[in-house]
């Protein structure tokens, strides 16, 4: 009898438990938690260009003149012109090089309000020929004529673009050759400040200038030769606002040693030498006795 009563009231004691544990009984104050949600938080993923720092504004840009870029193999330069408020019908592309330049290459990229505007990338079938591209149009252009007088700065190539909205003429200069005449993109036009890009592009790169308009013959002479040029009115090696990320440099450009000349006034035919400002304008002209020949104009 004894037994049977400890059982039963084991057995009460444990279906008390049961009930007891079912029950969600309200918790007190002391026992009330405040449960904070975990974040795990993470780097900013930002671009590359917000990660980069212009050196100045476009209308305070640095004076790069007798300067150059060594850009190494992944390393990109970006370079921003000045402020446009108007439409851009025509322009001219210039600056010099050193490079291998190997086939297929993207030289640069030029963009307005990140439009595509002009790209230049070596061919694979040689040297002589480039492919350009301005807006959605593309051409294969051949460095094919000699341009007397044209000259080389050793060691630097000279290349230049120059394209017309009204006509679509558009035309490669490389050193002393250029193409023929292509039409591409005809009657459209270009807005806002351009932003040139090399990424992919291997070597030294200097002179960089970009005008608002196809120049004449006689001014890509003078850019060719370096006899003297008003910096460009777009984008100006003079008042240069870059960045650039990887391994680039800047460092001071190599005087450049020119082909004989034409004859100057004592008969002789004199050396293209190394650059330096002229005049209010700022305009570049070659050191040297034929210096005096004054600075040719755009």
């Amino acid at each position: 009898m004894a037994l049977s009563l400890a059982s039963s009231l084991w057995l009460v004691f444990i279906l008390v438990a049961s009930v007891s544990s079912s029950i969600a009984w309200p918790a007190t104050t002391a026992e009330k938690t405040t449960t904070t949600p975990t974040t795990t938080t993470k780097p900013p993923t930002t671009s590359i260009m917000t990660d980069w720092r212009w050196t100045s504004s476009p209308s305070t840009g640095q004076d790069l003149t007798g300067r150059m870029f060594s850009i190494m193999s992944g390393s990109v330069i970006t370079f921003r012109g000045f402020p446009r408020y108007q439409d851009t019908r025509a322009f001219t592309v210039c600056l010099r090089i050193i490079s291998e330049l190997q086939p297929s290459t993207a030289l640069f990229t030029m963009t307005m309000s990140n439009s595509p505007t002009l790209t230049v990338r070596t061919s694979p079938y040689g040297q002589d020929q480039m492919t350009v591209e301005v807006g959605q149009a593309s051409k294969i252009l051949n460095t094919v004529a000699e341009v007397p007088s044209f000259g080389k700065l050793s060691p630097w190539t000279s290349l230049c673009v120059t394209w017309d909205s009204a006509t679509g003429m558009t035309q490669l200069w490389k050193d002393g050759k250029m193409s023929v005449r292509k039409g591409m993109w005809r009657g459209q036009s270009f807005y806002g400040p351009p932003v040139m890009t090399l990424s992919g592009f291997e070597g030294q790169v200097t002179d960089i200038h970009m005008w608002d308009k196809a120049l004449p013959l006689a001014s890509l002479r003078s850019y060719n030769q370096g006899w003297g040029y008003p910096a460009g009115n777009l984008l100006s090696w003079r008042e240069a606002s870059y960045t650039s990320q990887g391994y680039a440099v800047l460092e001071d450009a190599y005087s450049s040693q020119g082909e004989l000349g034409e004859k100057d006034h004592t008969g002789k035919r004199q050396r293209r030498r190394h650059w330096k400002k002229h005049g209010k304008l700022g305009n570049v002209v070659q050191e040297g006795p034929e210096s005096g020949q004054g600075c040719l104009g755009l």
